[in-house]
């Protein structure tokens, strides 16, 4: 067993896992924050985090882009497609060369209704590309080689679809398939359960203490116990 929340003998207990997750709203302080005691490294001791099979790959995925990209609901991550979704290497001044992996936001290409040029949006966009590099020191919690993994195991009928990333795991596959997934989306249900048992992670709770901008004081901690 790779993972306690996609075994179904553990379902029920991992819906009231979530629904616990799920309606956990802390009483913060206006001075304080919420500390988690889960830290993203205990994810990748207990197989959380990692490619060991379809569903602990994708958890991987949406971890990255809750913590690099700030991306907290379901909406946010069904922008992502496989076309918007790309890597990228540059040459450094050192001649050395640093690969990443870059969202480029959607754009739209017809008149807006807030009248701001079709023209002006597009460069304000990739002005606002997202952007994760690559972990040169562990490759194996990479986010480039594990997209470039996940990559691998879609098929090639999916990869230049423009409103697809998150695939749903193929019922059949096993880890010497060929392909770990269908052509059809993760439903948003998934995707919500799984948000909800990453978010509280320390690492992303720190990142967004961290929006409330320099003239927020938050010192008080409040430790929450959720593995």
């Amino acid at each position: 067993m790779e993972n306690i929340f996609s075994d179904v003998i553990y379902s029920q207990f991992n819906t009231e896992f979530t629904k616990i997750l799920r309606h956990l709203k802390p009483s913060v302080p206006a001075a304080g924050y919420v500390q988690s005691r889960v830290e993203e490294e205990f994810l990748w001791d207990c197989k959380q985090l990692g490619a060991y099979s379809p569903i602990v790959l994708l958890n991987t995925l949406l971890f990255f882009c809750c913590k690099y990209f700030g991306f907290t609901t379901v909406e946010q991550h069904r922008q992502l497609s496989f076309t918007q979704l790309t890597c990228c290497t540059r040459t450094n001044l050192n001649h050395t060369r640093t690969t990443s992996l870059r969202f480029y936001p959607p754009t739209s290409t017809e008149a807006q209704p807030d009248g701001v040029p079709a023209k002006k949006r597009k460069k304000d966009n990739v002005e606002n590309v997202l952007e994760m590099m690559e972990n040169l020191e562990n490759p194996l919690h990479c986010p480039v080689r594990l997209y470039e993994f996940y990559l691998s195991m879609c098929s090639e009928s999916v990869k230049q679809r423009s409103d697809l990333f998150f695939l749903r795991p193929d019922r059949c596959c096993v880890p010497s398939s060929p392909h770990w997934f269908s052509s059809s989306p993760l439903d948003g249900d998934t995707m919500e359960a799984m948000l909800a048992r990453l978010l509280p992670v320390r690492e992303l709770q720190d990142r967004r203490s961290q929006s409330f901008g320099p003239t927020d004081n938050r010192r008080h901690h409040v430790h929450m116990f959720l593995f």
